[in-house]
């Protein structure tokens, strides 16, 4: 319980994340010091259940879902949240899998007494947790919330994902926690092995120190335009061709392009070359709808801005954003990368993401949750984007998850961000994932202009991509498998004769199975 609590502190919604890295050592401990018994089986599952009910019960509240997004293919809203879903079935279900699988340790070990149970009893969870965090930013739509590398946004260590991406964080995390547990647990004739796995960590984390700053490329200012609402405020006057007994998704997309205008103008009187608007600010596509086509070209050509526009289309129901120049030039379309199947996005117009030349730049666009899984930034920056742009359709609860993927994203791949929300969060961050611009995470109209460098050198998580988390993930998946075996009844009595550092009495308290 107390390592929930703890990574929900670290976490960026509260924003201490520094006690990510003692958070576990709690949990780790009880499962060190009591080999073989149901009580360290559960310690890390129970744990990163708490941390996920205090994360996700707040951020769903009821009438989230109202008139937003789509229509959900699972029966999971009530009251038009899921949250009752997610905190009653959900995460208990993850918890049960997460114990079924011995995570993170997926075979018992008996108390750490040689170099070699050491180094297993941190490296193991290290990659256990690594995987799981890979896992779940790739193929669990919830998985934004409650990735360890999350906590350490805006920290110096967020220079280990330059090396291997956010994998080497969560790593990173693991095995700091689990050595100290170590310290704390082994008898004092064996406290000294825990300096087997604190060199490891130690050369994981000092390449992150000195690596180079990648400044050097071109300069640019850059803006985000936040215009203050949601499409689905039906009582504002730009919305009324939305409503459904009105809807003309030309003329709403007419009034939208017509509202963002003025913020766009101020964005150029302000001296930016370029400006993002945020997700879904047309319901047509503007490579056909030549009405829209000329109100766009007369924007970027009255403004002399280069404009990234998003576009979502009904029926097909697919999301993608276009590059419009001063020249007038439209550029071909980049389609959204992770579309929100569970709220009947079909995305069926996906292709390889790459990057949109725009004169001396080359422009990566992110949409929606593309943000959530690192390969997407990646793979854009892999074939030379040196500015990536995020436009989101967020409530206020994601917005801040949405800014640490930014800022970690930036610093992973030496390339800046321009975040465009509809309402919370909007912001710039620099290729050292610094925040240069930010609106905050309260519901407001503004511009956001800043300087940004473009990315000029490729690290080497750039370079070789999620290597190092797929490799924790073949590691774990045949310990995982042997998790799931029965244990045979000489595997028991073993279990049962393992010692137990805390001595006799607590063996009693909390005996084996």
């Amino acid at each position: 319980m107390a390592s929930g609590v703890l990574l929900w502190l670290a976490s960026p919604p509260v924003g201490f994340g520094a006690l990510a890295w003692v958070a576990l050592v709690p949990a780790a401990a009880v499962s060190l010091a009591l080999p073989g018994t149901r009580l360290a089986r559960a310690a890390v599952p129970l744990a990163f259940g708490v941390y996920l009910e205090l994360l996700l019960v707040p951020a769903f509240p009821f009438g989230l879902a109202r008139d937003q997004w789509g229509d959900p293919v699972l029966p999971v809203l009530v009251g038009d949240s899921p949250v009752l879903v997610i905190a009653l079935l959900l995460v208990p279900l993850a918890g049960l899998l997460l114990y079924a699988l011995r995570f993170p340790q997926p075979l018992s070990l008996e108390r750490p007494g040689h170099i070699t149970t050491a180094l297993v009893a941190v490296l193991v969870p290290a990659s256990a947790w690594t995987a799981l965090d890979l896992l779940r930013t790739k193929y669990d739509p919830g998985g934004v919330w409650g990735p360890l590398f999350l906590s350490q946004e805006g920290s110096p260590a967020a220079g280990l994902g330059a090396l291997a991406g956010p994998w080497a964080l969560t790593f990173a995390l693991v095995a700091v926690n689990y050595t100290l547990a170590l310290g704390i647990v082994a008898k004092p004739r064996d406290r000294h092995l825990a300096l087997a796995p604190a060199a490891v960590v130690l050369a994981l984390l000092l390449p992150s120190l000195v690596l180079p700053s990648g400044e050097g490329g071109r300069r640019i200012r850059v803006a985000a335009i936040q215009p203050g609402y949601d499409t689905a405020e039906f009582d504002l006057p730009v919305n009324h061709f939305l409503r459904s007994r009105f809807r003309d998704l030309e003329r709403a997309s007419v009034d939208l392009v017509r509202d963002l205008a003025p913020l766009t103008r101020e964005a150029a009187e302000r001296g930016a070359g370029l400006a993002v608007w945020p997700e879904a600010t047309l319901w047509v596509d503007p490579a056909t709808n030549e009405r829209i086509r000329q109100l766009l070209r007369n924007v970027a050509a009255d403004t002399g801005l280069v404009l990234v526009v998003p576009y979502f289309l009904r029926g097909p129901d697919h999301g993608a954003a276009v590059l419009v120049l001063p020249d007038g030039t439209i550029t071909r379309s980049q389609p959204k990368q992770r579309p929100m199947w569970f709220l009947g996005e079909r995305g069926g117009n996906r292709s390889s993401p790459r990057p949109v030349d725009a004169h001396t730049i080359r422009v990566g666009t992110l949409l929606g949750v593309d943000n959530q899984d690192p390969a997407w930034p990646r793979n854009l920056a892999a074939r030379g984007a040196g500015l990536l742009t995020s436009s989101t359709h967020d409530w206020a609860a994601l917005a801040d998850q949405q800014v640490a993927l930014s800022r970690l994203h930036a610093v992973a791949l030496r390339v800046p961000f321009v975040r465009a929300d509809w309402r919370y969060g909007s912001a710039i961050v620099g290729a050292d994932g610094a925040t240069l611009a930010s609106a905050g995470f309260e519901k407001r109209r503004t511009v956001l202009v800043a300087d940004v460098v473009t990315g000029s050198q490729a690290t080497l998580y750039t370079r070789v991509g999620d290597i190092f988390g797929w490799l924790c993930v073949a590691a774990l998946a045949p310990l995982g498998l042997l998790a799931l075996r029965k244990p045979s009844d000489a595997e028991r009595a073993h279990a049962q004769r393992a010692p137990n550092p805390l001595g006799e009495a607590e063996l009693a308290a909390h005996p084996p199975p």
